[in-house]
């Protein structure tokens, strides 16, 4: 090791960094993923200065030119200054220009950097007009997964046959909720949609050519000069069979001068249209995103190496990693770390229990990972590799409240800004004051201040709402808090449910391993509803998801449809396919600085189904495996039912 190495977890209200030195030191450290630091400290009679004793350990001069708020009891900044000496032997901020409140303040700081370049810079004690030396750096991203949910990704463009352009708007007409009278569609990734001439057989047969003098096929290049697209999602019926349209049409939409092309038939080359439009345009909406934010993590760090963890457990290149990979890169880091500790503890079955600030994602581990390779991420279809996790809306900034009818706790999340009630930045009621409010939380080693007036007005008001409906019999304040914490903890209980015993699993069978900011105040409860007997605590388990990010390996898949009958030697026959998907993954690790001697034997799957039905199971294949081992691997898998002795592979 000659450079520091970093794994960070940014999450969505707090980002985890482990720093590790030249001489293997760890040094952990944490701060909120809006890039704001909270404080509570004492400003002079004349206003320009303010002392906060709890800052003595940040570097000399971290806080130089970066701006100073003082903010009130609800969130309010009631007056604001710049720093222009930050001396850490006393806690001293001196200020530029003198600020209206005086005494005891609340304040936070603003140094204007992203949270993974903040904990580098502080781990390494830089100040402001000190640069970076290069450093390794492994991180996990919410960047993404926040864009798709609030649809602020960019503006995409999509190309399809034509006669299909209403397609992805169609979708499979699933509906989530049967009996729902008010359906909200959500709102498409795409801003327009162009068709062109064109048509592949189910045979990969080329029916009609795609001919771009056609006054049919000129129409759309018009419109994507016209409307200033950032992005291009390119998604052809039958691609998936011959990719030789969508390849024609990436060189046409590129020597246009866009850079943000997405071809489904790299993206997710397989078959089933719907999905594979829908997971296309989720790569071309969420690219430019993501691009733009590790350019800006780059510019700061600039000669460092970063690596991003993707959605199926594997670290890429920052500059490989795509819309695709993104949408569960934090939450993979978690299932990577608890599986490693697990293991090491001696447990080869585990169920990793992550609670975070947003959200609780909980997974299954039995000495491999579980994949997902169809799954609906924020009423989108995603078709590639993914961990199998199970998130639920119950995290320490889950916001609880009274509907009139019932408490709830979730969906909506305080996140990082502004936080819970006992930030002291007009937050909501959230899991994380009731925690403070009973005790489960020792305010004097949290990493800020913390405001428990906050959260006793919340509850009054809570309680007085409550009384106004007559809806709930008379309780205290903490009769209330201990209801809302049950109701949380049941829906927690419910997701790993979801991943152990809908699944053919009992819970009891398992060791769970409690991490995450709040995991260990609710991991007892938890485990007494489920049955499980053993809780492991990590002792990094509030960071345990950047831990993750270090022990992880860097991993690619690659996959394609066969659509054929297991029989008459079909495994010899996919030999050659087999080993030239080998060969792109292989390339794409050494692409990364990965010796040869580094990479190990890959790993074969097939997804096998009856034939005539839709869903599959993975079956592992040993490289000298034949057609009978595979199929008896896969009627021996106890949720394979016998209807027929007919498989194909997908």
């Amino acid at each position: 090791m000659t450079s520091w190495q970093f794994w960070i977890d940014v999450g969505g209200t707090f980002t985890d960094c482990i720093g590790v030195s030249p001489d293997g030191r760890v040094v952990p450290f944490k701060t909120l993923s809006s890039g704001l630091v909270k404080g509570q400290g004492r400003v002079d009679a004349g206003g320009t200065r303010l002392i906060d004793e709890d800052r003595r350990a940040d570097p000399a001069g971290f806080w130089n030119g970066s701006r100073m708020r003082i903010v009130s009891g609800d969130g309010r900044v009631v007056s604001e200054s710049r720093i222009t000496e930050f001396a850490p032997a006393s806690g001293s901020f001196k200020l530029s220009e003198p600020v209206t409140a005086v005494g005891e303040i609340r304040y936070e700081l603003d140094c204007g950097l992203p949270a993974p370049v903040l904990a580098v810079r502080w781990l390494l004690n830089l100040r402001p007009d000190d640069d970076c030396p290069p450093v390794s750096v492994r991180f996990g991203t919410t960047r993404g997964t926040n864009a798709l949910l609030t649809r602020t990704g960019a503006k995409t463009a999509l190309i399809t046959t034509r006669g299909f352009a209403d397609v992805p708007l169609i979708g499979n007409q699933t509906r989530p909720d049967l009996f729902d009278l008010n359906i909200r569609k959500p709102r498409p990734l795409f801003a327009q949609v162009f068709e062109v001439d064109e048509r592949i057989d189910a045979n990969g047969q080329v029916l009609r050519s795609l001919d771009e003098q056609t006054e049919s096929n000129r129409l759309p290049a018009a419109g994507l000069s016209s409307h200033r697209f950032d992005s291009v999602a390119i998604c052809l019926m039958n691609a998936y069979r011959n990719p030789l349209h969508e390849e024609q049409l990436e060189a046409i939409v590129r020597a246009m001068g866009f850079t943000e092309v997405s071809r489904s038939t790299e993206v997710s080359p397989l078959i089933r249209f719907v999905p594979r439009c829908d997971t296309t345009t989720l790569d071309a909406y969420l690219n430019p995103v993501l691009r733009t934010y590790l350019q800006q993590i780059q510019g700061h760090l600039r000669g460092s190496r970063i690596q991003v963890m993707t959605s199926a457990g594997g670290l890429v290149d920052a500059t490989a990693f795509r819309g695709r990979d993104c949408i569960l890169s934090g939450p993979a880091g978690g299932i990577v770390g608890f599986a490693k500790v697990a293991q090491a503890e001696g447990f080869d079955r585990s169920i990793g229990f992550d609670m975070g600030g947003t959200s609780t994602d909980v997974a299954r581990f039995d000495g491999q990972f579980e994949y997902e390779h169809e799954t609906m991420k924020a009423a989108v279809r995603i078709m590639t590799p993914v961990l199998a996790i199970e998130t639920v809306a119950a995290g320490g900034g889950s916001i609880c409240g009274f509907d009139g009818v019932r408490l709830f706790v979730g969906p909506d999340s305080a996140g990082a800004k502004p936080g819970p009630a006992c930030y002291g930045s007009g937050g909501p009621l959230t899991v994380t004051d009731l925690n403070v409010l009973l005790g489960r939380i020792p305010v004097q080693h949290f990493p800020f201040p913390l405001h428990v007036a906050a959260i006793e007005e919340r509850l009054e008001e809570l309680l007085a709402s409550m009384n106004h409906s007559r809806a709930m019999t008379a309780m205290t304040r903490e009769e209330l808090a201990e209801g809302l914490l049950r109701i949380a903890n049941d829906n927690m209980a419910h997701a790993i449910r979801k991943v152990s015993v809908t699944k053919g699993y009992h819970p009891s069978d398992y060791v769970l391993v409690a991490f995450g900011g709040a995991g260990g105040q609710h991991a007892c409860s938890v485990a007494r509803r489920l049955g499980i007997r053993r809780v492991l605590i990590h002792s990094f388990a509030g960071i345990l998801s950047a831990w993750g990010m270090g022990q992880a390996d860097v991993r690619r898949i690659r996959q394609c449809s066969v659509l054929k009958t297991l029989s008459g030697g079909l495994l010899s026959e996919l030999q050659p396919l087999f080993e030239q998907l080998e060969a792109e993954g292989r390339a794409e690790v050494a692409e990364q600085g990965i010796a040869a001697g580094q990479i190990v034997k890959p790993q074969r799957r097939c997804n096998l189904r009856y034939s005539g039905t839709d869903s599959t199971l993975t079956v592992a294949v040993e490289h000298s495996a034949t057609d009978a081992d595979i199929r008896e691997e896969f009627e021996g898998t106890p949720a394979a039912i016998r209807i027929s002795q007919e498989g194909t592979v997908d």
